[in-house]
């Protein structure tokens, strides 16, 4: 087949699926080229399997209900994990199904295989049996191929007892014990799961805390809860080598210590998978770690050429999405759709779950931004008090015009409840906006009032106390003890 098309996407994953859908959706003809299955590493082996195995941990084990009501009506554990393995599957096959239904209602053609980059924006495909005999010529191509986990050098991941995150859900038994290696949302969402499962984890980060991107305050909650169920931290320390000796796994840490487990999960870092595309031929520039080099509007350095999502910068699905979409309207030449959201949300499925958006405090006290925090504690919300779980909405905004800077959020289902904050937040909003809202109770998102008025309180007596001074407040620090300059 030697075909032209206005749009050849290669990689079916957020970016490239949102993408194709897009330029489709106005006419354009398109064309996606996977080696693999549709929906890429989200609904293969990350974003929806790591998720469903959290979900179908609690589930079976009753873990989360336990310190509530009392009992654990549990599943034994030798009957749980053929049930993990086969929920994870399920749910993988029905979003790789929606996905691929997706793009044939909308007439995109679909080849399986892998695709090379040739000159005038020739894409040759390379089928899965080994002949290369599939030619496209396009008006604009997206390199959309994702990401693969990381692979240090001298760790051993031929040994059977050694995963990534792409491996480890093909883990024959649960094992005693595990070593996981990395604090960041990955890291963390693994080591809830095992938690549940009453395999108890070992987390080793190089970060001297979980979660260094989130709002340290929140980071805090998680590593104190990760502590009161039993969760090992070794914080300020990377893994350098595993060795096995007899039926063990030995890890030595950069601190010297050597850890023991059953088994050693990496769940630290995203390599681009820019490797074997023909990328320096087609005039495609790559940076020093292997990332494609793109513009604003995800053009490449090779005319016609774009780029979106994990080859750009490894992230969250969401993200790419958006730059999948900005890729798409820019190469067809649509109105709308090209600028990206400046400040997107970020959501790690921990127990419970961490999520926030927009400025954290740390970044805005180094920004010298006179703010204000506000907080609720969903303990003490009506529904927070009927599911029996706490947790905290936190919301950051300034001092002067109470212009919101941030939400975040830990606690039951934080990943949905930022989402009110989310569209204040890319509006421009004030705080007060919340105060307006006649939000439904009892819900988590009614915490937004009793922050809001917490945060405005906070301000009232700030403000206060400036006015006695003489001063007017250049920074508003919120701790235990307010504090301006």
């Amino acid at each position: 087949m030697d075909e032209s098309y206005d749009l050849v996407v290669v990689g079916s994953g957020p970016a490239g699926q949102v993408a194709a859908e897009l330029a489709a959706s106005f006419g354009r003809r398109v064309l996606i080229v996977e080696r693999d299955r549709p929906g890429g590493v989200v609904t293969t082996t990350g974003g929806a399997p790591t998720k469903a195995l959290r979900e179908a941990a609690l589930y079976l084990t009753g873990y989360r209900q336990e310190e509530v009501y009392g009992v654990r009506a549990a599943a034994p554990l030798e009957a749980v994990v053929p049930a993990l393995r086969a929920r994870i599957e399920h749910v993988r096959d029905v979003l790789q199904d929606v996905v691929a239904d997706r793009l044939a209602a909308q007439d995109i053609d679909y080849l399986k295989g892998i695709a090379r980059l040739g000159t005038d924006r020739t894409v040759r495909v390379t089928s899965p049996d080994g002949v290369e005999h599939q030619v496209a010529a396009a008006r604009a191509v997206l390199v959309a191929t994702g990401s693969r986990p990381t692979h240090p050098a001298g760790i051993p991941f031929d040994d059977p007892d050694v995963y990534d995150s792409d491996r480890i859900y093909s883990i024959p038994t649960a094992p005693k014990d595990i070593v996981i290696v990395g604090g960041g949302p990955v890291g963390v969402e693994f080591a809830t799961a095992f938690t549940a499962l009453g395999i108890p984890p070992t987390l080793v980060s190089l970060s001297d805390r979980l979660l260094p991107t989130v709002d340290g305050e929140l980071a805090g909650l998680m590593a104190d809860e990760f502590r009161r169920r039993g969760v090992q931290l070794v914080l300020g320390a990377g893994a350098e080598e595993v060795r096995r000796i007899q039926d063990r796994l030995d890890v030595t840490l950069s601190t010297g210590s050597v850890l023991t487990a059953d088994a050693v999960l990496f769940a630290a870092g995203r390599t681009p998978n820019t490797e074997g595309l023909g990328l320096e031929r087609a005039g495609v520039r790559l940076d020093a770690r292997g990332r494609i080099v793109v513009d604003r509007y995800y053009r490449t350095t090779a005319p016609g050429i774009y780029a979106a999502g994990d080859v750009v910068t490894p992230g969250l699905a969401s993200n790419a999405m958006q730059q999948g979409r900005a890729a798409a309207a820019h190469a067809c030449g649509l109105l709308f759709g090209v600028m990206v959201d400046q400040a997107a949300s970020v959501a790690v499925y921990g127990l419970p779950e961490v999520a926030g958006v927009g400025a954290t405090e740390e970044q805005a006290h180094a920004a010298g931004i006179p703010y204000v925090v506000g907080r609720c504690d969903l303990a003490s919300t009506p529904r927070g008090a009927i599911a029996g779980h706490g947790g905290l909405l936190k919301l950051i905004f300034r001092a002067d015009d109470r212009k919101l800077l941030g939400v975040h959020c830990f606690g039951d289902i934080a990943s949905e409840v930022v989402g009110l904050g989310h569209v204040v937040l890319h509006v421009g909003g004030s705080v007060e906006v919340f105060l307006t809202l006649a939000l439904n109770t009892p819900t988590y998102t009614y915490a937004y009032h009793d922050a809001t008025v917490d945060g405005l309180t906070r301000l009232t007596e700030l403000m206060g106390l400036a006015n006695g001074g003489g001063a007017t407040p250049t920074t508003t620090v919120d701790t235990d003890r307010a504090q301006t300059n």
